[in-house]
């Protein structure tokens, strides 16, 4: 679990300063990115992941590019739900977003997965 935590942190600071810069165009856009960023991931990004590596968890023996295709999948999909969930929040209501946001949360949920998959691999080098 702590692994999702640091990914989590790790995925939030590269996001945040990243779709601030090059989203948004605007340095000044790295707060309010962040005031949504965290809450997200923590609220409802890591719950997300748990669940996805639940599912996943018969398949993670064979580790072939299949299992992680589906993984990359169910984690774009994640981002697509969080989005929905943040812009329900914030709004109040379920009407479609620009594209753009959901792009947006697409990427975010496939950081997290990177920034996730970069740890444990470096925690089983460790342990090897």
């Amino acid at each position: 679990m702590a692994d999702r935590f640091v990914a989590g942190i790790m995925a939030s600071f590269l996001f945040t300063f990243g779709a601030a810069i090059f989203f948004f165009r605007d340095r000044f856009m790295v707060f309010p990115m962040a005031m949504f960023t965290f809450p997200t991931v923590f609220v409802l990004g890591l719950p997300q992941s748990v669940l996805i590596d639940w599912l996943l968890r018969p398949l993670h023996k064979k580790r072939n590019v299949l299992v992680v295709m589906l993984e990359v999948l169910l984690y774009a999909a994640a981002g697509v739900v969080a989005t929905v969930l943040l812009l329900w929040v914030v709004a109040r209501e379920l009407r479609m977003a620009n594209f753009s946001f959901y792009v947006l949360g697409m990427s975010a949920a496939l950081l997290y997965y990177v920034c996730l998959l970069i740890i444990r691999r470096q925690r089983k080098k460790r342990t090897a």
